[in-house]
């Protein structure tokens, strides 16, 4: 008869081959935790074109500047971002926010936003035109 708690051949035998499983384990545990990804950073300011952003105007951008769009943010820095086939802005999407606040979410590579995700923080009041009596 064998005391609980003794280590006898039959449970040596099973810790190790019990060892490697749980080192297994463990390892695909930690890997888990240190591979979730980071969140992307948010920028917020104005999509002016960059003629624009170099002189701070924001609402009397000409729109023919949005054939060169950039970000100005409030401290007066501005980035330039990707949009168009290549990225999940389209062009429609800038023509809706130029001259306006929006936030855009992604990292900078190269001096360059790699933009994945474009919010309108400022809506414009819709423009309702009144025919009166002639």
């Amino acid at each position: 008869m064998t005391e609980q708690g003794r280590f006898t051949p039959r449970r040596l035998l099973a810790g190790l081959l019990l060892l490697p499983l749980l080192a297994q384990a463990q390892t695909q545990a930690q890997a888990k935790t240190q591979t979730q990804p980071q969140p992307l950073p948010t920028w917020e300011g104005w999509i002016v074109g960059r003629a624009c952003a170099g002189e701070l105007r924001v609402s009397d951008c000409p729109l023919r500047q949005v054939s060169d769009p950039v970000l100005l943010l409030e401290n007066g820095r501005f980035y330039p971002f990707r949009y168009g086939d290549d990225s999940a802005i389209r062009y429609q999407d800038i023509d809706e926010a130029f001259s306006k606040r929006v936030r855009l979410t992604g990292a900078i590579e190269a001096g360059v936003i790699q933009s994945v995700r474009l919010d309108l923080l400022e809506v414009s009041a819709e423009r309702t035109f009144f025919k009166g009596c002639l």
